[in-house]
């Protein structure tokens, strides 16, 4: 190498397209960067407890042979060689599928899931999976059986959930390309907490090959530090797949990276504001930083109308589909006594609920939730995106389910922004726009028209290019 090669420390603050330019010219290899990868996780993980599994030698491995195919100048993506990680919910091949329980496996899955098989079939180089909570329940990563995942930019907070391990690794750069999944915000809930970028793609673009009975809930996508990587993770995974349980996929797929190259300018386009979806709390730091950065999409050249989507908290139908769903996901493990023991009581109670609905009751949430889609694809009509807050509030203690260690309904009360998108299956992404006075990001949220997801990542590239925000280089102590 040069006397130009970047330190192992530069590789690991590095981007997924920052590497990828770097292992094109030769000054770094991929095995430099996954080195660098490792070490980051040896340092940090240990404070921050992201990672529920490691995989450095597979890793290793498959470095060198992307490292071969550079050389030879025939990467098979531009994420060749990107160091990746994996939340503990999708079946990694090699890997213990845990899903954050004492019930999880033991024993490596023998399969990949297909987003895992296309994530290969670039190039990207598997560190391992991050942490969830147990079953992906709720919007935090905590739980009895693998301790507390906590936030990087203040380690007495939370990193929020259920991809919570995936958005530390992204804060921390523990790897560049990080895969969630968001069956109710799971990926831009602990994407705000963590101050990283996360999108939620329209369900369909990326092939749900999984069962599952969130059924069209339950989105995969990448939270990364830029808008830019997580193109390049969608380039890699996104289109049709004869698999895909549920959903449907247009064609042709975008070319998601030009679509972010491209954003400048908002000009022409009309975003409609809401502060609070007519209903919700916000506090008043998250208010005063989503203000602003409304007013910035208005100097980037965006028509701002203030106005609310019009619909009704729909908390009920979410919460009847979410119960009933893991109801039917705990209830096929048949968990014994003992082993609830060391389950989290959160989770046996909301699958005690959900065992009391009828199907009348189901059938009833199946249909809220139709009206809700029509509703909002008739909104897009007027306009072309919704921006909101991501969160209402900043990451609060670490270890709690409510903050202040409160009580209420279920943890989706202090997360009004997110799982409607999930109910319509929208686009919906999240971009740092600020802190609070205690140093705790806040997220920007996107919300567009179904499969218009070029819409919402070119808002989100547009803004993050505009207003850059700080970036971690360790955890802080809390």
């Amino acid at each position: 190498m040069s006397a130009a090669t970047p330190t192992k420390t530069d590789l690991g603050e590095m981007t997924a397209a920052e590497l990828s330019d770097v292992f094109a010219s030769g000054e770094a290899s991929p095995v430099e960067a996954v080195k660098a990868s490792l070490e980051r996780i040896d340092r940090f993980n240990p404070v921050v407890n992201a990672f529920a599994y490691v995989v450095a030698e597979e890793a290793l491995a498959e470095a060198k042979a992307s490292e071969a195919r550079w050389q030879k100048g025939k990467p098979l993506s531009p994420i060749d060689g990107a160091p990746t990680t994996i939340k503990e919910l999708t079946a990694v091949k090699g890997i213990p599928l845990r899903r954050g329980s004492v019930l999880g496996d033991t024993e490596p899955c023998n399969r990949d899931l297909e987003i895992i098989q296309r994530l290969r079939g670039a190039g990207a180089t598997i560190l391992g999976t991050t942490t969830s909570p147990e079953f992906g329940w709720k919007g935090l990563t905590h739980g009895p059986h693998f301790g507390n995942t906590v936030n990087p930019w203040h380690t007495d907070r939370a990193s929020g959930g259920s991809s919570g391990g995936a958005a530390v690794c992204a804060a921390l750069n523990m790897g560049v390309l990080h895969e969630g999944s968001d069956g109710a915000g799971s990926i831009r809930i602990p994407a705000s907490f963590c101050g990283v970028f996360g999108i939620k793609p329209t369900f369909g673009w990326i092939p749900a090959d999984a069962p599952s009975a969130l059924f069209e809930l339950a989105h995969r996508g990448p939270l990364t530090r830029t808008v830019e990587d997580a193109a390049l993770f969608l380039n890699a995974t996104t289109g049709w797949s004869p698999h895909a349980l549920y959903g449907r996929c247009p064609s042709p797929v975008p070319d998601w990276r030009k679509v972010v190259k491209q954003a400048g300018t908002l000009k022409g386009f009309t975003l409609a504001y809401s502060r609070d979806l007519g209903y919700a709390k916000v506090d008043a730091e998250v208010a005063a930083a989503v203000d602003k950065a409304v007013t910035r999409l208005g100097e980037l050249g965006a028509t701002i109308e203030e106005v609310d989507p019009g619909f009704a908290c729909p908390q009920e139908t979410l919460l009847t589909l979410w119960y009933a769903a893991q109801a039917k996901a705990i209830g096929a493990f048949a968990p014994t006594d003992e082993q609830k023991k060391n389950m989290d009581p959160g989770l046996l109670k909301i699958v005690e609920e959900g065992q009391t609905y009828s199907a009348l009751d189901y059938i009833a949430a199946r249909q809220a939730r139709a009206d809700l889609t029509v509703h909002m694809e008739l909104f897009f009509q007027k306009y072309d995106a919704l921006v909101l807050p991501t969160m209402p509030l900043t990451a609060f203690e670490a270890g709690m389910d409510f903050p202040g260690n409160g009580t209420g309904r279920d943890w989706s009360d202090w997360s009004p922004f997110t799982y409607p998108f999930n109910l319509t299956g929208q686009p919906a992404t999240t971009v740092p726009c600020g802190f609070d006075a205690d140093g705790l990001p806040i997220g920007l949220q996107f919300v567009g028209p179904s499969f218009r997801d070029d819409v919402v990542l070119g808002m989100a590239a547009a803004y993050q290019a505009a207003f850059p925000e700080e970036r971690l280089s360790e955890p802080r102590k809390g």
